[in-house]
């Protein structure tokens, strides 16, 4: 099931558990209505008096089902919201709310059907043609069905919780777990629930065997003991040619056979009642009247006793296999927990550290499926160390590439300048003098980007070093102005550079400042557009840091833009407009952070842009 199929579950949970109650119960009630007068040979006056209170029974189970299923969900109803929506965070104890629901349902459940099978027995609700043992016996077999039907209600409700839980995530899974106490509580825990589990069917089996062969018996004796007292009432009792010597005598006698005779002379049908203290009155007519005999028909036989007792050692045989089929499971479980957890990354890596040697099949099959989990890991890492290699391949190669980039490149263009230098000093005609002009700018060009291609590449490799030394700031913004004009011969943009008197000197390697104040006058420069870059150094009254300040007039950068141009080879469009921009800022900002300063960009009350170069200086060091 995908993620918006569980999402739509745990919407639809309450709905589902109350269905899922109403279809057992429901089919609890039908299989008493079905089977109780075949099962406990009930008359068909009890079967026909009975009706209306299986009405009542299945109105009442029904409010009690509607009851319990509004009142868990409610409790539930926090946890299910947070599920639907995806949120991130689930409390653990909402978490343990919505895994006891289906226990707390059947609870409730057959809490209900016990009190509704026990006011079936208060003389206003239980019919007229039912005596109190019959009666007792109809709410013993419904409370024995609807024990059987509480296992597939349970397990159905448990698998459609189980879907909803796959929802929570995993460390609030993890804290829920924690709030069950120990791994020897829990096992506990799962000991006892396998227990009820064997337990529970056999006691069913055995409550319903007992009460089958209780009703059979009591059918049996009711009518055997009936046939004999007619009998008796006959043949004792019925005047032969109006002789009544020896009556008296004989009725004495039938009371030791628990008979119990008493004569009318007035005339009566043939009848047989149940009194509620277990009494069968039956009205035999006589020739002259009718006799009533009285007896017991509640007895317990010898019968009842031996399937009771058969019972009794069933219920003792499945404790006994319960509990050792508990200790069992949760020695499986713990088995693999320990495995599990005691599996380490060179287990993974050389796999077979968890073998399926449970007892138990689904154990097992977790065991396996944690194994075939480590083959994934075990080709993940593979694939890892594969990427590791291909990088450490990559470095070697850019190693080489630097090495031959350095010499391949840079020195056929300074043999290029060198010589493009010498043939400007001899006798030239104008085109002539403006061709090795134009030989000059390029290559300065070409090789500024090359260096700066060569540098950018040593600070992702985290090659670049700088050497800080104590050096004058008119040493670093003086030859960045002159090296970023020699760069923009032919822009029309005017570069000026100013130097706050007795501004204090800084500690920087001053090659490689220089190299990242030109850059971001460069920058400066393209955005300048037929303007002027205006180049300050000053030292702010507070603080320990020099502040060297690129200024463009005009409308300079977008505010939104101001922060891209530092992200080199991120904005293809910009740097095909703006030359190398990105590559160049990007390797200025990372000189900088080496220096221990920063740079920041902000807009100027004209609408330009003005660049902020913070440098420490001298000031700073004295202090410490």
């Amino acid at each position: 099931m995908n993620n918006a199929g569980m999402k739509n579950a745990a919407g639809r949970i309450v709905a589902r558990l109350l269905a899922i109650q109403i279809v057992s119960w429901g089919t609890m009630e039908l299989l008493v209505v079905v089977f109780a007068p075949r099962l406990l040979l009930l008359d068909p006056s009890v079967v026909e008096g009975s009706a209306p209170l299986v009405l009542w029974g299945a109105f009442a189970t029904a409010v009690v089902v509607v009851a319990a299923t509004a009142l868990v969900g409610r409790q539930v109803r926090p946890v299910l919201l947070e599920l639907t929506v995806g949120a991130s965070h689930v409390e653990p104890r909402d978490v343990h709310v919505l895994y006891d629901a289906p226990r707390r349902l059947v609870a409730i459940d057959l809490a209900g059907t016990f009190v509704i099978a026990a006011a079936t027995l208060v003389t206003p609700l239980r019919p007229q043609t039912n005596d109190l043992y019959t009666q007792v016996e109809l709410a013993l077999l419904a409370l024995t069905m609807a024990s059987v039907a509480a296992l597939p209600a349970y397990v159905t409700m448990r698998a459609s919780v189980a879907r909803v839980l796959e929802l929570v995530p995993v460390a609030a899974s993890r804290e829920a777990i924690d709030l069950l106490g120990t791994r020897e509580r829990r096992m506990s825990r799962l000991r006892r629930r396998l227990l009820a589990a064997v337990v529970a069917p056999v006691a069913f089996v055995a409550l319903g065997a007992s009460l089958l062969v209780h009703a059979h018996l009591r059918a049996f004796d009711t009518s055997s003991r009936q046939n004999d007292a007619a009998e008796l009432a006959q043949g004792v009792l019925d005047v032969v040619d109006g002789d009544l010597r020896g009556t008296k005598a004989a009725i004495d006698a039938s009371r030791a056979f628990g008979f119990a005779f008493d004569e009318s002379r007035s005339a009566a049908l043939f009848s047989a009642t149940r009194t509620d203290d277990g009494q069968t009155v039956l009205t035999v007519p006589l020739t002259d009247g009718h006799a009533i005999a009285r007896f017991e028909t509640a007895r317990l036989s010898p019968g009842t006793s031996v399937y009771l007792g058969l019972a009794l050692v069933a219920l003792a045989v499945a404790g006994m296999l319960g509990w050792r089929t508990g200790r069992a499971f949760a020695d499986d479980v713990s088995l693999a927990e320990r495995e599990i957890e005691a599996t380490g990354v060179a287990d993974v890596l050389r796999g077979g550290r968890i073998r399926g040697d449970a007892r138990f099949q689904s154990v097992a099959a977790l065991m396996s499926a944690t194994d075939k989990l480590g083959g994934v890991f075990r080709e993940f890492a593979s694939a890892q160390q594969r990427a590791i290699d291909a990088r450490a391949a990559t470095e070697r190669m850019r190693g080489l590439f630097l090495a031959s980039m350095s010499h391949d490149l840079k020195a056929p263009l300074n043999a290029i300048l060198g010589f493009a230098g010498l043939v400007a000093r001899g006798e030239l005609t104008d085109g002539q003098r403006e061709s090795v002009a134009i030989i000059e700018q390029r290559g300065l060009e070409l090789l500024y980007l090359v260096n700066t291609i060569l540098d950018a590449a040593r600070v992702e490799a985290g090659e670049l070093t700088v050497s800080p030394e104590r050096t004058r700031i008119g040493d670093i913004v003086m030859p960045a102005v002159l090296d970023a004009r020699d760069l923009t011969a032919g822009m029309n943009v005017e570069i000026v550079g100013e130097i706050q008197p007795g501004a204090p000197q800084v500690i920087a390697d001053p090659a490689r400042l220089t190299q990242a104040v030109t850059a971001i006058i460069l920058v400066a420069a393209r955005f300048a557009e037929r303007g002027h870059v205006l180049v300050r150094a000053s030292m702010p009254a507070s603080g320990d840091q020099l502040r060297i300040d690129v200024e463009v007039t005009g409308q300079g950068i977008a505010a939104a833009d101001q922060e891209k141009i530092f992200d080199a080879f991120r904005h293809a469009d910009r740097a095909r407009r703006h030359g190398s921009l990105g590559l160049g800022p990007s390797l200025a900002r990372s000189i900088v952070d080496l220096h221990g300063g920063a740079i920041d960009v902000e807009t100027t009350e004209a609408g330009g842009t003005a660049f902020h170069v913070w440098v420490p200086s001298e000031r700073g060091t004295s202090r410490s």
